[in-house]
């Protein structure tokens, strides 16, 4: 295994779907209408594929919104993931695998506003690579995807371990050859899951 290729939301960093709303909607009315209506929405995965604008994806989607939510609306899409919470132990594993040798990619659906709130994420510093999908016009887990990924970087699959927070994306990569596991937010969890796979890196037992 020469490569480690990581998702970014809920893995690089820490991500609470609810607790992020809860920062912009004080009812649960309101934390519904934005959790189905823009967070699972048809404009949402427009904007991660790159196919339409911040502009256009609001004004679509608050054309099915209360009123009182279209300034909800668009200031949740324009600050999305400005700020994110640090994730210190994932971020010692990151320095980890790059100190012993291993080189380190990014394959994440996102949207444009990356190239902007990426800086305050301290692990995509250590990325030999980013994969992105806006910028590619494809999303996982589409096997277009993976392999877009792989040829863009020139990786072989069988030397590639990915982690993601979503089973699906990860039984996409093992479908195409690339090893991998779902991440649950326990890092030494993690830990101990990559040195099963012969991953040179501390366990969750060693300090």
């Amino acid at each position: 295994m020469k490569n480690i290729v990581f998702d970014m939301g809920n893995v690089l960093t820490i991500y609470s779907e609810r607790e992020y709303i809860y920062g912009y909607v004080d009812n649960e009315d309101d934390f519904k209408w934005i959790k189905n209506h823009l967070c699972a929405s048809v404009e949402w995965l427009q904007m991660d594929r790159g196919t339409i604008s911040d502009d256009a994806a609001i004004t679509s989607v608050c054309k099915r919104m209360p009123t009182h939510l279209h300034g909800t609306v668009e200031r949740f899409i324009r600050e999305y993931r400005m700020i994110q919470p640090p994730n210190p132990p994932m971020e010692a594993l990151v320095a980890e695998l790059s100190q012993n040798g291993y080189d380190l990619y990014l394959l994440s659906n996102t949207s444009h506003r990356f190239r902007t709130f990426s800086r305050n994420i301290k692990s995509i510093a250590y990325m030999k690579g980013i994969w992105i999908s806006c910028e590619h016009g494809l999303l996982k887990p589409e096997p277009a995807a993976y392999t877009d990924f792989f040829k863009t970087f020139s990786l072989r699959p069988e030397e590639c371990f990915f982690i993601d927070d979503k089973p699906a994306n990860v039984e996409a990569a093992r479908n195409l050859g690339m090893d991998g596991c779902v991440y649950y937010g326990d890092v030494w969890e993690l830990r101990n899951f990559m040195r099963e796979k012969g991953i040179h890196i501390k366990d969750g037992q060693e300090g």
